[in-house]
């Protein structure tokens, strides 16, 4: 069997509990289904998995499946403004994922947003983290964000061992920023997720939703560009993003076990430098929590 390119690719499991993504026509997937995935993907030498408290019953159904061997990521939702003893509600946050998942350590356990690191409990969220790393219950910590200025405001006081950013043809801030190179620098793990920016970049022409229309430029410029260079969406999302050496992993997110195996064959095939600027700065556009607003 095949393997994956340095084994960059990990699994993003939202799907599997909640129906996600622009381009997913099919909803929430099938226990069955989820299984098929998994396998599918252990098959391929793929060995992390990436999910939150905030997918749905994501964590239940890959506890169902069962978690030996994997390196699991988990993510913390925002503290709850009634909360007063955030110390017991860490705990219970994390033993409520350990139970789900039927494992007894995490790989990592990220924030969900960075939110936590602008409160009153800051200092203290992080301290408790440190405290659960250092009892081997959780190996590494970090935050999830969705602009590299949010590393701008926290990454020297909160220092993470991993961080998840978006990162596509469109949007490639946490580079053109230097994040990722001082990331790199830094040893801190780097995962990027949202490199079809959920789907939006493979749609062919016409198929995106009206409200994406104001970006027809766009869209006809990448099309053009890839008929112009024989590629297909699938090969030119994903290369681009193979092709950065500063990235530990790639988080992708299938609706299907047709869809994974289609990723990593193209993984495996990964023969060309994409060498091409989409890059646009426009929030409404590489910001996927904004397009709800567009379709108003």
């Amino acid at each position: 069997m095949s393997r994956v390119i340095d084994s960059k690719i990990a699994l993003g499991t939202v799907q599997f509990g909640l129906s996600y993504g622009v381009a997913n026509n099919s909803g929430q997937i099938s226990l069955n289904e989820s299984k098929d995935i998994i396998h599918l993907a252990r098959q391929f030498g793929v060995n992390k998995l990436d999910t939150a408290i905030a997918y749905g019953n994501s964590e239940d159904l890959l506890g169902k499946i069962g978690m030996d061997s994997w390196n699991i990521v988990t993510k913390l939702p925002n503290i709850p403004s009634e909360i007063k003893d955030l110390k017991r509600w860490v705990a219970d946050q994390i033993q409520g994922s350990l139970n789900r998942l039927k494992v007894s350590s995490l790989y990592a356990v990220m924030l969900h947003t960075t939110l936590p690191l602008s409160s009153r409990w800051a200092k203290e969220y992080w301290d408790i983290l440190q405290n659960l790393k250092s009892q081997g219950i959780i190996k590494k910590i970090g935050y999830s964000i969705y602009d590299p200025s949010e590393l701008d405001n926290h990454y020297s006081k909160f220092h993470p061992d991993i961080i998840q950013a978006p990162y596509n043809l469109i949007d490639n801030r946490l580079k053109t920023s230097g994040w990722l190179q001082k990331l790199s620098d830094n040893l801190v793990e780097t995962h990027v997720r949202s490199i079809f920016l959920q789907g939006l970049l493979l749609m062919g022409r016409g198929q995106r939703p009206p409200y994406f229309k104001q970006w027809d430029n766009l869209w006809c410029d990448w099309h053009n560009w890839l008929e112009s260079e024989n590629l297909s969406a699938l090969e030119a999302t994903l290369w681009f993003v193979l092709q950065e050496t500063m990235i530990d992993n790639i988080v992708v997110g299938v609706d299907s076990v047709n869809q994974l195996q289609n990723i990593l064959d193209v993984s495996n095939n990964y023969n060309k430098t994409i060498e091409v600027d989409f890059s646009n700065l426009d929030e409404r556009l590489i910001n996927p929590s904004k397009w709800e607003a567009l379709s108003n």
